[in-house]
Formats: C-alpha cells, structure tokens, sequence
C-alpha cells in the first residue's frame, strides 16, 4: 500500500519538529550518541552496551578494536525518535539497525528493562553485520541481505538477549505451540507477509528455535550457522551442513518438540482456557488476529469501554453494550489525534479510564510527536485535549474519586514518575521523584492515596529487573511498598471497598491476575492461563473484567469472582524460571564529558556494472548513494553510458533532511547520438536536461505541502536537416496533499486521499512553453469488514495554453473500457469518476511456492466489481452544450491475486474485464500490477 501510494503522490509524512544537538562518547566499542534530554541515561548506556558486547562477542567469537567503534543513537523518547534524521520510524518500532553506516538506535520509555533488552537486540544485529557485510566490497554484501531468514536474523537478536525475562515471548510461543499454530519455518523467510499480531511471534519463534538447536546439536550452532551463511544464499543448504536436515525435515522436529514441551508445562501448571474464569464480550476474529484490552466498566454495569485494534493500528476506543453486544466507535483513526497510547507489544497497560459520574472517558494520545491527556464526552460525542506541556511522554491517566484530579504517568529527564493534573486549574504537581519507571497510578477510594507500580533491579535475581507495587499519599510523604512478590506487578485497581488491590503479574513465563489484601498483605494467583491475562479490573457487580490472550489474539471476559482460582501465594512468578545464569555486569566506562558529534559523509552503496568490447566499446552503469552519519544530507547517482550505441542517461539528486521541511534538488538527463528512428528512417541527435528542485512541508502525519521548480531543455537535430527543434520549459508546481487510508492486511479498506494540484510555466530565461495544468485525485474507501470496501474515486484535469497535452480518457488508470486512442475521447480537459467494490474471494489462501525462484507467496485472491465514466473537452463551449449522451461509461469485473515475491516485496496482479454501455464494441480485458488506487 505504501509503495502504491508514494507512486501517485500520496503517503504518510514524517514530521521532524525537533532538532538534535548530538553530544557524544566513546567506549572501547561504541560512539555513543546522545543529546540533552538524554544525558541521564549515558551512565546505564555505556554499561548495557560494554556489558552485551562482552556477553555477544563470546558468544560469536566476534571482536573489533577502537578504530571501528559502532556507532549508538539514544533517543529520549519514542516521540523523538520518531522524529530521527537517520532512519524513518513508524509505529511499533522499538529500535532500528541499518547495514550502511552499522548505526543502531532505540528509545526510552522509562523502563530500564526495555532498554536493556532493545539495545541487545539491536547489538546483535550489529554482531551479525560485522560477520555478514564487513569485507571487500561492502555495497554487494549489502544486497545479499535480502536472502539472509528472518527466523534467523531476528531471533538471535531475541535469542542472545538472555538473563532478562523472557515472559512475553514464552506466552506467545506456548500460546501457538499447544494449538498447532506456530508458522512454518520455511514461511519465516522473511516478515512482509504476516498478518497483524503475528511478526511478534515470529520474532520468538526465531529464538525458541535457536534455542532448540544449541540444545538439540550442541553448544555453538548458531555461532557456526551465523558464520556459514556468509558464503551461503539458502537456508536449507546451512542447515543440512550444520544438522543434516534440511528446512522442512528442521520445522518438523522443532514443532513437534515445541508442542510437547509446551503440552507438558500445561498439564504441569494446570493452565486453563480463559474462558473457564469468564465469558468472552469481544466477538472472535475472522482470519486477521486483533487485541481488545483496558477495559473499563460504567457504574452501572451496562457498557464496556475498551482499546481494540479490530479496525487497524493506531487502536480504536470503542463502547460495547453488555446486553445487546452493540457497539460503536468513539476514537478511530482521527487525524486529531494520531495514536492512542496501548502499551509496547511487550504489554498491553491500562490505558483508560472513566470519571465518577460516568460523562467523561479519559487516555493518552500523540498530535505530532505531542503527548497529550485527552478527554472524551460521553454525552456530547466530543473530545477535548488537556494541555501538559514540559513531558516527553504522558501515559494512562486516572481520574480521582471526586473527579477533580487526573494522576498519570510522566516522563521528564527521561524517566518517568507520577503526576497530578488538577483539571480546573490545569495546574501540574508531581507525587513520585525517584529514577525508578513509575507507571500505571490508580486512586483510592477515599481519593487519598495513588498506588502504582514501579521498576527496580534485583542484581543476581532470577528475573534481573522487576516491578512491585507503591503506595503515596496526594499529599506527599513517604513511600510505602505493597508487594513483595518476584515478578513485575503491573496496573493496579484497587476495589471500591478500598481493601483490595487487582494486578496483573508477569515473569516466569506467566502472565495472570494476582489479588492483594492491603490488611494482610497476602497474595492470591486468580488465574492459571494457556496464554496470558492482562489488565484486569473489578466490575460493579462484584464480577471481575480481564483481556486473555489465546490463539493468537486477545479478547475481554468477564466472570464472577468466585470462579477465579483462590491460593494463595508468596512465591511469585519469577520463581518459575528455575536456575537462570547471571547477565554479568560491566566496569567499562567513558571518556569524561561529552564533545560534539561530527557527522561524516560516507559512501553507503556503489554498485556499478561494465564491460568493454572492441566492436560495442564501453558500456557503464552505476548507482551511488552517499551520506552523512546524523542523516542530514544524502545524495544519489544513477549513470548509463553506452559508447558504441551513443548513449547517456544521468541522474542525480541531494536532499536536505535536517529541517521540518524537506528540501531536495537534482538533475536528470539523457543524450542520444546517431540514433536511427525507424518510423522516419532519420537519424538525428538528441538531448534533454532537466534540472529541478523542491520543498515539501509536512503540517502534520496526513497533510502536506509542495513546492517545485524545474527547468528543461530539449534539442532534438535531424541529419541533413538544418532546422532544428528547441524546447524550453521553466515552470512551477505546488500540491496540497491528504492521506489517511489505512488497511488492516494486503489491502486499504478506509480512509481517503486527496491531491490537489496546480502548474504554470513562466516566460523567463528563454521559456517557451505555454501550459497551465490543474488537477484533483480523490479517493474515498468505506470499510465494509474485513478485507471488503467501497472504494469512489474522482479524476480531474483542466489545461490551459497553446501547448497543452491531450488527456487521453480511456485506458489502464482512465476509464476502463475504452482503449487509449489518439484520435478519440481525448482533449484539454477531462474527468473520471469510478465505483468499485472489493471483497475477499479466498481471504486465508497461504500458498507458497517455494519450489521456484524468486518464490511466490500467494496470500489471498479478492474480486471486484466495477464502473466507470469518463469525459473529455477542449474548450468551455464544448462543456457546456455537453448532454448526458456525451459522457462515456462502462462496468465490469476484477481478479486480484495478492503475492509476495521472496516473502518480502508485495505484488498484486490484476485482472480487469470491462465493456462499454455507451457505445458498440466488444469488451477489453486487462492484466496489470496494481493496485492504482
């Protein structure tokens, strides 16, 4: 869909509203980039990374010296790096690592865990560039990373991050072992073809299995398997060097061993459904895995208001009747508010929260890299945003029992604590002051007291950081721990009694609901779960809400309290790993102090291509890519020369990436000498240069405008013929841009997009040129479920001056039916209108044709039906004396078969048939690559 989109002038903007002071220092191994907001965490920095690097190069029996430190980038915040210059960052990315320049980048949340364990990650990634890609020639080793699996590559990033708790990846994969749903090895090639939810569970399956064969073939196997792929291009031929099977025979033995692992833990730990604890309120998905969770409860106990991502990502709010099971959307994909705030897909946390007299839903969302509290109106259908500035992010707002305050989570200085937003002042006070992650507060009943749960590192412990819970009075004063379990206690609910407290633990490999009685201090496990449970909360009734995750995705239950289980337990989940080895510590330090960060340009790919012969001379032709560290400044070449067929076509483009706006100029060209036409029988000599430059400013993540300038010259000279022809074009563009579609797998099924444009050429340096072009592309897609959407799209052009090209109406892209003639239906100006139905023919078709190559990954086969109409004019008088008759129609029929070539590139084959209603002729069937809309 982006690719498709970014072809015709749409797409998402990333929009850069801060600019980075990078500082940096150096360590034996890395250069360690960082800026204001995120010098606090230089400390922890340089001991995770010494530390892993320690642990990896043992391990890979891979070192390098001070002379070729990596260089690390340490954001602040997601909303900063969200932000970066180096890389583009969606949603969803804990952190990156690209082959170009061995740069690595993550994020704070204010967890130190995360930290931790995504800067592993993404060390290991640098471990496996440094054996894969370091070398003679580094741009061709670059592009044999395309064939290098996934199953792999990820999951030894997962795999060596050991010693930190692997609770989230164990759930997952016991969740697909136990229900034979695991993904084939062979089809973990790559990641671009898994539907939503499921990239997760590739990434732990990847690490299951490494994990598998170091036990199953001995220790060091992935070390050896890592090292073999850098002379080889196939996942089966390394596998049967390292363990005599090949891939299919490998994903047998392993799924078989996962399930009888996995079966084993079940029966062992009398895990249960989890509808044994309560009946299911969300309705189960039908092909695509979705996650409902946060659900909070009216007073009445009438509806249920949760975060869902049953309409795609960002998650929708959406208010459930109990009773009727009607629901109906409150926040879904408004471009006010670009993502509402869930979790990282480690946890989900609660997220919401519902005032005292029931009017007002409140949660945490981002407006171009902004976090702000947002406040829902339950009765005027409306929401209002609460302005907390000073915070690199703010997270799960809960209202006080008298509704007048606001506690949430925080983060200044790159940690996070716990803050109180008075709404009728808008005044800010903070209740917790510590480095610790204080996240997810919840109020007393008597409004007094906030408790919430807080991080800390248990050095030596089985599970390395934890989390337990804190009470503190809104009035300040000292802070008094709650729980003393081992694990990481998570999104407290205290009833409305004020003697209990409901929280999710996690570690061990589980992740249930855990009960705590403020008098005694006595625990009680409240599930046994196949999956896992997460934020649970109390009912008015009694009853006790949770979302379980089973099969894949996760859904809201609700059940009587006294179907839960009822043991007590002082032990913790942590206790469940048995003995785990130490993750070690590092004394490595830095140089003292901080000096600027330079910022290098450097060549990140030159693949060129030549030969020469003494009859066809050289031919040359070569791609360039070129920029600095900090990402500001890129340039790119593309160069044809052929000297015997007397040719040359050049390009070349620099683009500014260091400000909001982004700014880019170039050249394009191409030069033909002694070129025979065949149709005249001439031969001539031609030239044609292009020079442009433009500017493009994003107003937010869906709205954008710009600017362009170009100049062309043309010369095209006949032999024998004096005259020649000269074109000369200067001219300027401008573009008003909107896109919000968004598809939930293969296909975009709602939102819009619109381009409205304009161009002239002026009568400067030597133009002569007289055109003016103005045109509008829109498109409306209405979700009908699923993979199913209306699709409307409107076409329009309007041409001015004595050179204005024709409009050709018929044709791929126009209207369907007509063919592409030059002597009909053809004019200045013209207009499309289409209506189209898609709907899935085979939604789950999961074909893969690895027997061929590239292999084919078929995915699904979806139909359409359609019609257009189309009209053309040259001038106002032939508009306006056009009747109905004039317009030109036809319907038809679509075939759209959904692929991927390598499991990573997305191709969509169309088959059209159309035929004409307003005039004779047989019908013209069309195959093309779409989608082109």
């Amino acid at each position: 869909m982006a690719t498709a989109a970014g072809a015709q002038g749409f797409g998402r903007n990333q929009v850069k509203n801060r600019d980075f002071k990078w500082k940096v220092v150096s360590t034996d191994h890395f250069n360690i980039h960082y800026y204001e907001d995120g010098e606090p965490l230089v400390p922890f920095a340089v001991r995770i990374l010494e530390r892993s690097y320690e642990r990896l190069s043992k391990a890979l029996d891979v070192s390098w010296g001070k002379d070729k430190r990596k260089p690390f980038f340490l954001y602040a915040s997601l909303s900063d790096m969200q932000r970066s210059r180096i890389v583009a960052v969606g949603d969803g990315t804990g952190g990156v690592t690209e082959a170009f320049k061995n740069r690595f980048i993550v994020f704070n949340d204010g967890s130190r865990s995360w930290l931790d364990t995504v800067t592993t990650h993404e060390l290991t990634h640098v471990f496996q560039f440094h054996i894969l890609i370091e070398g003679w020639w580094r741009s061709a080793r670059i592009l044999k990373t395309i064939v290098y699996p996934l199953w792999m590559m990820e999951g030894m990033a997962e795999y060596f991050s050991w010693g930190l708790d692997d609770t989230a990846g164990e759930v997952l994969v016991r969740d697909a072992a136990v229900s034979d749903g695991l993904i084939k090895l062979y089809k973990l090639e790559h990641f671009s073809h898994l539907k939503p939810h499921q990239v997760r569970l590739a990434y732990e399956s990847g690490e299951k299995l490494l994990g598998f064969l170091d036990s199953e073939f001995g220790p060091g196997t992935v070390r050896r398997m890592i090292k073999l792929f850098e002379s080889r291009f196939e996942s089966s031929a390394v596998l049967t060097e390292i363990t005599g099977l090949d891939i299919f025979k490998l994903d047998k033995k392993w799924r078989e061993y996962a399930k009888e692992k996995y079966d084993r833990i079940v029966t062992r730990e009398k895990l249960k459904e989890p509808d044994v604890y309560g009946k299911r309120l969300t309705p189960l998905p039908k092909g695509i895995p979705e996650q409902n969770s946060s659900p909070v409860i009216s007073a009445d106990g009438k509806k249920v208001f949760y975060l869902t991502t049953r309409y795609g990502f960002p998650a929708s709010i959406v208010e459930r009747d109990l009773k009727t099971g009607k629901e109906r959307k409150l926040i879904s994909h408004d471009t006010a508010v670009e993502s509402v705030h869930v979790g990282n897909f480690t946890n989900k946390s609660r997220s919401l929260s519902l005032s005292p007299d029931g009017r007002w839903l409140a949660f945490a969302g981002t407006k171009n890299h902004r976090d702000s509290i947002y406040l829902y109106d339950l009765e005027h259908r409306k929401k209002k945003r609460l302005d907390v500035p000073g915070f690199q992010a703010v997270n799960q707002p809960a209202f006080s029992p008298d509704g007048r305050f606001l506690a949430f989570s925080g983060m200044k200085g790159a940690r996070t604590d716990i803050y109180v937003y008075e709404r009728a002042s808008g005044n800010v006070s903070q209740l917790t002051d510590d480095a610790q992650d204080d996240q997810t507060p919840a109020y007393s009943p008597d409004g007094r007291s906030v408790i919430y749960s807080s991080e800390f590192e248990d050095d030596g412990g089985k599970m390395l950081y934890q989390r337990r819970l804190y009470r503190v009075g809104v009035d300040g004063g000292a802070v008094e721990e709650l729980s003393t379990l081992p694990g990481a206690a998570r999104d407290p609910v205290v009833s409305a009694d004020g003697k209990r407290v409901l929280f999710a633990l996690e570690g061990g490999g589980f992740y249930e609901a855990y009960e705590l009685d403020l008098k005694t201090r006595e625990t009680t496990r409240l599930t046994r779960s196949i999956g896992a449970v997460y934020t649970p909360t109390y009912g008015p009734k009694g009853d006790l809400f949770f979302a379980g995750f089973r099969k894949g995705s996760i859904h809201l239950f609700r059940g009587d309290r006294s179907g839960f289980e009822g043991a007590l337990d002082a032990v913790g989940l942590a206790d469940g790993y048995g003995s785990v080895g130490p993750v070690g510590t590092s004394t490595v330090t830095a140089d003292s102090g901080g000096r600027e960060a330079s910022s290098p340009f450097s060549t990140d790919l030159f693949l060129p291509a030549f030969f020469y012969s003494s009859s066809g001379g050289l031919f040359w032709s070569s791609f360039w890519q070129a920029s600095d560290l900090l990402g500001r400044h890129q340039v790119i070449s593309i160069l044809s020369y052929g000297s015997g067929a007397g040719f040359l076509d050049y390009a070349g483009q620099y683009g500014f990436n260091g400000w909001r706006t982004n700014l880019r100029a170039g050249v394009v060209g191409r030069l033909r000498e002694n070129s025979f036409d065949q149709s005249t029988g001439l031969t001539s000599d031609e030239s044609t240069h292009v020079q442009f430059a433009g500017a493009s400013y994003p107003f937010d993540r869906f709205h954008r405008a710009e600017l362009t300038v170009t100049s062309a010259s043309g010369h095209l000279r006949f032999d024998n013929i004096e005259a020649r022809v000269r074109r000369e074009a200067r001219s300027a563009s401008v573009a008003l841009v909107r896109d919000t579609v968004r598809g939930r797998y293969l296909v975009a099924t709602s939102g819009n997009r619109v381009r409205l444009s304009a161009s002239t050429h002026a009568d400067v340096f030597g133009n002569n040129v007289d055109r003016e072009l103005y045109s509008l592309n829109a498109i409306q897609y209405f979700p009908l479920g699923q993979m199913s959407s209306l699709v409307l799209r409107g076409f329009g052009l309007h041409q001015e001056g004595r050179d204005s090209a024709q409009f050709i109406l018929g044709g791929i892209g126009g209207l369907r039916g007509y063919g592409r003639s030059t002597v009909r239906d053809l004019g200045r100006s013209g207009g499309i209108g289409t209506a189209e139905l898609r709907f899935p023919l085979w939604a789950n078709m999961d074909y893969y044709m690895w027997y061929v190559f590239p292999d084919f990954y078929f995915k699904a086969i979806s139909a359409a039906v359609f019609t257009d109409v189309g009209h053309v004019w040259d001038t106002q008088g032939q508009l306006e004396v056009s009747r109905l008759n004039n317009l030109r129609h036809s319907y038809g029929v679509g075939l759209r078969i959904h692929t991927f070539i390598l499991q990573l590139f997305p191709l969509v084959i169309h088959f059209d048939y159309a035929k004409r209603t307003t005039s004779s002729g047989d019908g013209i069937f069309y195959v093309y690559l779409g989608p082109l809309f």
